[in-house]
């Protein structure tokens, strides 16, 4: 695969929720009305406000087990999303990244009712999102997800920082690594390796080699929610 590939390891999260943090300062995103719902997970899925949440899946074993994925965008290499997008609003860049037009997007004229042609192609639930709630109330914007943060990709070459998206930058427990395809995908094998090594023999990569986000997964995808 040609471009770049964020890898997110899930034996390294620690669900701080840093990555939550930094993504909606560097969007300029507002602080989204929660609520306890009997999870430490908060809030409770992607939104408008939100465009990756850290997820948090309880399983009982042996013992109590806690499951951490970083939901977000998964960026596919063929996206239905641009595909079935009929305002053109879409854009996959060369490098993979896949972004939204603000100025071509207007849910408005898409499809009557609440499932966009965007959100209702997504295999992976990763859906755009339209709405977040302020002050108990629904509030509507353009369609938003994760867009690899392409705007600070292009940042000069000096500033090697700056050419990483903002979640990569924050992970303090260096559970995200971020670069050339090929090389990511290299690590994350190298990784299952290690893995399978010392004793996490369900390791495995999540959800394969079409995507530009991938996840190291330390046992079944259904334990952290994933279908």
């Amino acid at each position: 695969m040609d471009g770049i590939r964020l890898l997110i390891d899930t034996s390294k999260c620690i669900g701080c929720k840093a990555c939550q943090v930094a993504c909606q300062q560097w969007h300029s995103l507002p602080a989204e009305d929660t609520a306890f719902t009997g999870s430490y997970q908060n809030p409770r899925d992607l939104s408008a406000a939100n465009l990756t949440v850290t997820k948090f899946a309880e399983y009982m074993g042996t013992k109590l087990n806690w499951f951490f994925f970083k939901d977000q965008c998964r960026h596919c290499d063929e996206p239905p999303c641009m595909e079935h997008c009929r305002l053109r609003a879409i854009v996959r860049q060369a490098d993979g990244a896949v972004r939204i037009d603000p100025s071509k997007c207007f849910p408005e004229k898409c499809f009557s009712g609440q499932v966009k042609p965007c959100q209702a192609e997504c295999k992976y639930h990763a859906i755009p999102r339209y709405t977040y709630i302020m002050d108990g109330n629904p509030v509507k914007t353009k369609m938003r997800k994760c867009d690899f943060c392409y705007d600070r990709l292009n940042e000069p070459a000096w500033n090697a920082q700056s050419r990483k998206p903002a979640c990569q930058v924050t992970c303090s427990a260096g559970a995200i690594s971020f670069g050339d395809a090929n090389l990511i995908m290299e690590e994350a094998r190298d990784r299952v390796d290690y893995l399978k090594t010392y004793g996490f023999a369900n390791a495995k990569i999540y959800p394969g080699g079409e995507t530009h986000v991938i996840w190291l997964l330390v046992d079944e995808k259904e334990r952290y929610g994933q279908k």
